[in-house]
Formats: C-alpha cells, sequence, structure tokens
C-alpha cells in the first residue's frame, strides 16, 4: 500500500519571509508629554516593563525617549532626574519603518542605525514599537528563521 507523505504542520507554517514587523512589535505606543520630568517618565517606563515611549508636543510625536538616554544622558551626567525635561534628553527625529515589511529588514535596519528601539508605521501613522527583545523573539524560534 503507497501511503503519500504529508509534510508536518511545523514546516508548512515556516514562513520567516512572511513574517511581518507587525506580528512583533508593540501595541498601542505608550507616550509622555515633552514637558514630563525624567523622574516621572521612569517611573513610568518600569510601571509598563518598557524601555521606550514616544515623546508627544502639540499632539505630535516629535521624538523618543529610552532607558539608554535616561543613563547616558541624565543619570551618568549627575543630572536631577526631578528637574530634566524629556524634551532635553530625547532622541530625535524618530526612525521608523513600515508595519508590513519583513522582521528580518526590521533587524538589518536596526543594526544599520544602531538603535535599540524603532517606531513603526502603517500609511505613515505610528502604530507600534518594535525593539531588541521583541526581535530576540523571532530569532529565539527556529521554526520562523
Amino acid at each position: 500500500m503507497e501511503s503519500k507523505h504529508v509534510t508536518h504542520h511545523f514546516v508548512k507554517d515556516q514562513k520567516a519571509s512572511a513574517q511581518e514587523i507587525s506580528d512583533y512589535m508593540s501595541s498601542p505606543v505608550f507616550e509622555v508629554e515633552a514637558t514630563a520630568r525624567v523622574k516621572q517618565t521612569a517611573e513610568l517606563m518600569n510601571e509598563n516593563h518598557i524601555g521606550s515611549l514616544l515623546v508627544k508636543e502639540n499632539d505630535k510625536y516629535v521624538g523618543i525617549i529610552t532607558e539608554s538616554d535616561i543613563t547616558r544622558k541624565v543619570i551618568a551626567k549627575g543630572l536631577d532626574t526631578n528637574e530634566t525635561l524629556v524634551s532635553d534628553i530625547m532622541t530625535q527625529p524618530i526612525i521608523s519603518l513600515d508595519c508590513h515589511l519583513p522582521i528580518t529588514k526590521a533587524n538589518a535596519f536596526m543594526a544599520e542605525k544602531r538603535v535599540r528601539h524603532l517606531a513603526i508605521t502603517d500609511e505613515g501613522q505610528i502604530v507600534g514599537i518594535l525593539s531588541v527583545k521583541d526581535l530576540v523573539s523571532f530569532f529565539a524560534n527556529p521554526r520562523l528563521r
């Protein structure tokens, strides 16, 4: 009796090139006003277990603040977290990629730009954030590579 070979479902589902950034990004976006103090910003990041916040000014995203910004630009320089404004240390301009691009493209782009957090857009509007931690989720799963 002849048996027909059936491909295991893991192999069928293995579509690394089809994995989009949107499958791994964090959404909704957390934000902070440009006039916020660094201390309250760090507390917000800690409460939400996130490493970055988009910075908003007049209903428009104008930058991003990350744990690294706080560490390198405030703590290491001995600045007062109660007095330092987010707008004084945020990174700008915001670097972004479209959510429908392959996750592997985001990895290469982030390495090239030397960033650990990337704004993700859909039709020009920011809809999420992709972090190095999110990339680890993809690359740690051998079925997706």
